[in-house]
């Protein structure tokens, strides 16, 4: 007589368990990844290439200005990032307010735009003094710096690699227009 096999059903089996938790956990996985990626997200791809290089004539327009003008400014931010002075010089109004822009290099909100305050001159006509406060600055490799007045006649900007100090030199760019002031 055949004897009768003691057949468990499979979910109380240690095999399919086994097999099961491999796929379980990337599905776990991607879904939190999915989450991760959409919380941070860059904001380096723009959702109106038209209207953006519609401006790119516009923002030359400025940086021919400065360069015309013979504009430079000098940006020391403070150690804890959240203040700043800067220095410009060159042929422009000085009572037409200066505008200070700090750019994240990926993230649109981190972004500030800062309307700078004159500082009383010590008999140096040359150049202005003005100071920002600002919101601390998170910490990244390198952020945008631009300098411009709010007329939106000139700007000039460059980039600020964090690790090699506080100090930024703004300069008109020169090399786009094919000028040289001897830098």
């Amino acid at each position: 007589m055949p004897q009768k096999k003691n057949v468990q059903p499979w979910y109380k089996n240690f095999w399919p368990w086994f097999l099961m938790v491999g796929p379980i956990f990337v599905v776990i996985a991607s879904v939190s990844m999915f989450f991760v990626a959409k919380q941070n997200m860059t904001d380096l791809v723009s959702d109106d290439y038209y209207k953006d290089g519609k401006h790119i004539g516009i923002e030359l327009h400025r940086d021919e200005e400065a360069v015309k003008r013979h504009i430079q400014a000098q940006v020391l931010i403070s150690p804890d990032m959240d203040k700043a002075k800067v220095f410009v010089s060159g042929d422009f109004d000085t009572k037409q307010p200066v505008q200070l822009q700090l750019m994240h290099p990926a993230k649109k909100a981190e972004d500030q735009t800062i309307t700078l305050k004159a500082v009383e001159s010590n008999g140096a006509a040359d150049r202005m003094e003005y100071e920002a406060v600002f919101k601390p600055l998170p910490v990244t490799n390198h952020w945008y710096v631009r300098v411009a007045d709010a007329a939106g006649i000139w700007r000039v900007e460059n980039k600020w690699i964090t690790s090699q100090g506080n100090a930024i030199n703004l300069t008109p760019m020169d090399k786009l227009f094919g000028t040289d002031n001897g830098q």
